[in-house]
């Protein structure tokens, strides 16, 4: 058998498949459309009634958890933990501050609070409470205005009842008018992010459900429209967010609280996108003449298999996530797929029954409801369609649209990684305020230093080439002070400084930035590749280095972002091209699409980095944000690709390709166009919630989107399939081409005889529907 005849074979298998069970569910959603209706709706109040399993997520409780197993940064916090009585690795700080510099008293009764917690600690006079400060260490710092106490909680203490405690703690304070303290730090970060998820959740979904309702009204003319769009994305948006719970405590994966935005977003713009398709071509099918059940069966027939392709092509692009070693990552992957198959189920299954029952009042007031999507695009889009069905306007389109694409893809390249949930904080939350205070000192990088271990026998002897080292230190870029042997002159070792069989020294970094953040993450870097050269500099001898602290952490966590983030592309990538190659019977042109889709996410992720990094001064984006937007982006670009290409090529088993271009673009165009803009703006919403990071996400998913909406496919798709040709189709035999222009007047013909042929399909379909009734 040639190797011809054996891909057809191999695709046949999937396309029989997926007819099959596509008549099956054509027969029973419209047949059995009250069971349908009555099936989602006890589907919804089970899942309100029925206690949540569990959904696995929440915050993670210190910042070395985000690393995976063989983290150098936290073998070395370890051996910290080991070697020293003291440690100085606290994720809560709070901070005493006084503009006009702090008096002497508040200065003794910062070290007398912190002493007296200690000191309840060890007599055992403090509270039997299972939470509860367990110890307070100040810290000295250069600046006479502020003072840093670092605490620390008993085990088991929740993030949220930690931050409580700390807060709790620095109230003491308050009794002086001109003193003012803050909490500050990881945990209080992210206790204070996780308050404004949730209080600005319901806003955002309530939000994005009127944005929707509005857009639906209007597009359709119809009051009802939206009503039916509404009502079947909360069926599915309760259902969903149940099955994502349960399967997260069934399967064993964590739903991060970071996750929620993205699954609401994804999962109401899929099914309104979904619901648009249906209802434009339900319109089309009533005004053929067929009755409202015949009507409902010929949309499952017509767009039910691209629906379900472009489903699944989504679906399979994110879970593609799964190929991550980093757990974080890997999470990402089941979430974002089921929310997409609990999204493609609600709209293959209820949106159908809906219509068989609703009928032409689906479209009330407006007897045209609908028909603006029906009708061909206007003379700029023929236009365009017929400039690309040619190769010197093909040529011309791709070099256009590439040169437009790479410049905005190169600030890629100077894409800055951080992990600080401090950042993200809106300007004036508390948090963030005294986070400033310390920057404004100088002395940000208090608040989470990094630890510099010297280890080798009997190593406090070597005070002079310590001090030394500690100089050398403290002169690097990005470093405001060092705290060490130089602080501690006397013989003793006391577990601080040396550790108490004098075998270990350790120097304490506090960066002038963010300690989580890109800028500190850079400084760092410097500090490792340096620190070796500095020791022998210095005359330490016999020594092992360690370096650990928070900004340690947060290092590896951006590389191991950057290593993902190629790893998990390259895999959406292989899945998609699979998918698009099975759909279209074809490799190159799936695969040369794909790499195009590929320059308008990395044109996003550079327009991305230029607003927030260049434009609003920030240090840099989140470390997740280019990796979840990417696989998003990707996958959604994969799902307009069905249905843009999918059209292309129904018209090319009838005509040359340049004809098929020609009579297709303009068929889909207003569909597709409002599709991409209604995902870009539902996924645009999620800048409602005050977070840095949420706003990133929301820029760079509604770019991404609008760059495919408008330039990828309408452009460079058929640009690059009319210079692809017959070598298009390959291994299959579809693609015919020809020389001949296809001319305007053309072009309307065809648009009329493909209208006409349409027509008497449905014609014929309703002949037939009406002698089996």
């Amino acid at each position: 058998m040639s190797s011809r005849h054996w891909a057809r074979s191999l695709v046949a298998v999937p396309a029989a498949v997926l007819c099959a069970v596509g008549r099956a569910i054509r027969t029973f959603v419209v047949a059995g459309r009250w069971f349908v209706l009555a099936g989602w709706i006890a589907l919804a109040v089970a899942a309100v009634v029925v206690p949540s399993p569990g959904n696995g997520g929440g915050s993670t409780a210190d910042v070395g958890g985000l690393l995976p197993p063989g983290s150098e940064a936290v073998a070395v916090q370890e051996r910290s933990l080991e070697l020293f009585r003291v440690p100085v690795l606290s994720e809560t700080s709070v901070v005493v501050h006084d503009p006009e510099g702090l008096d002497p008293l508040t200065r003794a009764d910062v070290a007398l609070w912190a002493l007296a917690h200690v000191q309840a600690q060890l007599e055992g006079t403090a509270p039997p409470s299972g939470e509860q400060v367990v110890a307070a260490v100040p810290i000295p710092t250069s600046d006479p205005e502020t003072a840093v106490t670092y605490l620390y909680v008993s085990g088991g203490t929740s993030l949220a009842e930690a931050t409580a405690l700390a807060r709790q703690y620095a109230n003491h304070f308050d009794i002086d008018p001109s003193v003012r303290t803050y909490v500050t730090g990881f945990t209080p970060a992210r206790v204070a992010q996780a308050e404004y998820l949730s209080s600005r959740l319901l806003v955002f979904e309530l939000a994005t459900l009127v944005l929707i309702a509005v857009v639906v009204a209007l597009t359709f003319r119809s009051l009802v429209a939206p009503v039916v769009v509404l009502f079947v994305a909360g069926l599915g948006y309760v259902v969903g967010v149940h099955v994502l719970d349960a399967a997260a405590s069934a399967l064993g994966f964590a739903l991060p609280d970071e996750l929620r935005p993205l699954t609401a977003a994804l999962l109401i713009g899929v099914v309104t996108d979904y619901c648009v398709l249906f209802f434009s071509s339900f319109r089309r099918q009533l005004d053929r003449g067929l009755d409202r059940h015949e009507a409902a069966r010929r949309v499952v027939l017509t767009e039910g298999p691209i629906v379900a392709v472009a489903g699944v092509t989504v679906a399979a692009g994110t879970a593609a996530l799964l190929v991550a070693d980093f757990a974080l990552f890997r999470a990402f992957g089941p979430a974002l797929s089921l929310t997409v198959v609990v999204g493609l189920v609600v709209s293959l299954t209820l949106v159908p029954a809906v219509l068989a029952v609703l009928g032409a009042r689906l479209f009330a007031p407006s007897r045209a409801g609908g028909r603006t999507l029906d009708r061909s695009a206007g003379p700029a889009t023929r236009w365009l369609a017929r400039a690309l069905s040619g190769r010197r306007g093909a040529l011309a389109g791709l070099v256009l649209g590439v040169g437009v694409l790479v410049p905005g893809a190169l600030p890629l390249s100077d894409m800055q990684l951080g992990v600080s949930f401090t950042t993200a904080l809106p300007d004036d939350d508390p948090v963030r305020v005294g986070a400033q205070v310390l920057e404004d000192t100088g002395v940000r990088g208090v608040t989470a230093p990094t630890e510099v271990i010297l280890e080798g026998e009997g190593v406090s002897a070597q005070r002079d080439a310590l001090t030394r080292f500690q100089e050398e230190l403290a002169a690097l870029p990005g470093v405001a002070e060092v705290l060490g042997p130089a602080q501690n002159p006397l013989p003793e070792e006391y577990g601080i400084v040396f550790s108490t069989d004098g075998d270990a020294a350790r120097f304490i970094v506090v960066f002038d930035s963010d300690p989580l953040a890109a800028p500190a993450i850079a400084d760092l870097r410097q500090l490792q590749d340096r620190v070796d050269t500095l020791v022998a500099e210095a005359g330490v001898e016999d020594v092992t280095v360690g370096v650990t602290g928070q900004t340690a952490v947060a290092a590896e966590l951006a590389a191991i972002t950057r290593a993902e983030l190629g790893r998990v592309v390259i895999a959406v990538l292989l899945v998609e091209l699979v998918i698009l190659a099975l759909f279209l019977r074809a490799i190159l042109a799936p695969l040369v699409l794909l790499l195009l889709s590929a320059l308008g996410v990395a044109t996003a992720l550079g327009l991305t980095v230029v607003v927030f990094q260049v434009l609003l001064g920030e240090p840099g984006l989140t470390f997740y944000v280019p990796f979840a937007t990417a696989v998003l982006l990707l996958a959604l670009g994969s799902d307009y690709l069905v249905f843009v290409v999918g059209a292309i090529w129904e018209q090319a088993a009838r005509r040359p390709l340049a004809q098929a271009i020609a009579v297709a673009l303009p068929a889909t165009a207003r569909a597709v166009s409002a599709a991409g803009l209604i995902l870009a703006a539902t996924f645009a919403m999620v800048a409602i919630i005050p977070l840095s990071t949420f706003r990133q996400i929301a820029f760079t998913m509604a770019v991404g989107l609008l760059i495919d909406t408008f330039l990828t496919r309408p452009v460079l798709t058929p640009a690059a399939l009319t210079l692809l040709g017959r070598a298009g189709g390959w291994p299959g035999d579809r693609i015919r081409t020809t020389d001949a222009r296809t001319g305007a007047e053309e072009q309307s013909g065809l648009l009329e005889q493909e209208a006409e042929r349409s027509r008497e399909s449905s014609a014929v379909q309703a002949t037939v529907g009406g002698g089996a009734r």
